[in-house]
């Protein structure tokens, strides 16, 4: 294998990395970034709780997670190489803004890319990303959420389940202690319309179907003790819901199928096929919360 100058191999590099970033800023036409990964290459998720293999993998992941933002901006910075005979390590430094469902992000960190030399191409083996700082700006006070609080109160509940991006669950952990995270309500119409009609025509008018990953900390949880709580909250209007039951682990492929989501490979690089997407569904036996001031508890059969 020929020696090759290093002023070359940084002009290759950083030529690579100007693509990809530029693909990225357009996000369309993924597919042209091909010739830039090593057939075997692999892509890390944040957590590194799993990984996505392979060119055409990769691709799809990152065409899949792209295209649901929008770039406003993006500069990189305080570019890094290092070459150990055919294989070079290259890192800089970004910053950058987009927009995703409304919302606007500032985001900053650092990228790192493990190049492999192929004849006299180098291409990406390996990539992960180290983030800095993130800040999500406020949502213009017109869009904050609400709920329609006339009606019956398992009415006004329903429109709360409706309208609300994100819910809480609770499972209880190994030691007997409570464990909150946030999650995103796949119940939520401006969200998920796709998925309305799963709710219709249910014997449990409350029913609430969830994702996350089969590897999580909460998914041990509940497979240790499926007992959970879901709370759902309009803070601004002192509202809130709390659904307590036994949560179910999804196996049904085709309904696992139905739900996935456009984009979701950002969570679950292997797709709805993946071993770590996972399904939850509760159907409530308790139901009480909060509304104008008052306490209330809906009977569920």
């Amino acid at each position: 294998m020929s020696e090759s100058n290093p002023a070359d191999i940084k002009t290759q590099l950083l030529g690579v990395v100007r693509a990809i970033n530029d693909t990225f800023m357009r996000g369309n036409e993924f597919d042209k970034l091909a010739s830039f990964f090593h057939d075997a290459a692999v892509i890390p998720t944040r957590d590194f709780a799993s990984h996505v293999r392979g060119r055409d993998t990769c691709l799809k992941y990152y065409a899949d997670a792209c295209s649901q933002m929008k770039v406003r901006a993006l500069t990189t910075s305080g570019e890094q190489i290092d070459r150990f005979g055919p294989t070079a390590v290259l890192s800089y430094k970004y910053d950058c803004v987009w927009e995703y469902k409304g919302k606007t992000f500032t985001d900053d960190g650092r990228e790192i890319l493990v190049f492999v030399q192929d004849g006299e191409n180098w291409k990406i083996a390996w990539r992960t990303m180290i983030p800095g700082s993130r800040r999500m700006e406020s949502i213009p006070k017109e869009q904050e959420p609400s709920c329609n609080v006339e009606g019956s109160v398992k009415e006004i509940c329903l429109d709360l389940m409706a309208s609300s991006a994100v819910c809480e669950l609770t499972t209880i952990d190994a030691d007997g202690f409570p464990h909150t995270t946030a999650m995103n309500n796949l119940r939520c119409a401006s969200e998920y319309p796709s998925l309305r009609e799963l709710y219709e025509d249910q014997d449990n008018e409350l029913l609430l179907y969830l994702s996350t990953s089969m590897y999580s900390d909460k998914m041990a949880c509940i497979q240790a003790n499926p007992k959970v709580s879901v709370y759902f909250c309009i803070p601004n209007q002192f509202t809130g819901l709390m659904l307590g039951g036994r949560i179910e682990v999804i196996t049904d492929r085709t309904l696992k199928n139905r739900i996935w989501q456009q984009g979701w490979t950002i969570y679950y690089p292997n797709g709805p096929e993946g071993p770590e997407y996972g399904v939850l569904r509760l159907a409530p036996t308790m139901a009480r919360g909060w509304l104008q001031g008052r306490p209330f508890e809906l009977k569920l059969s």
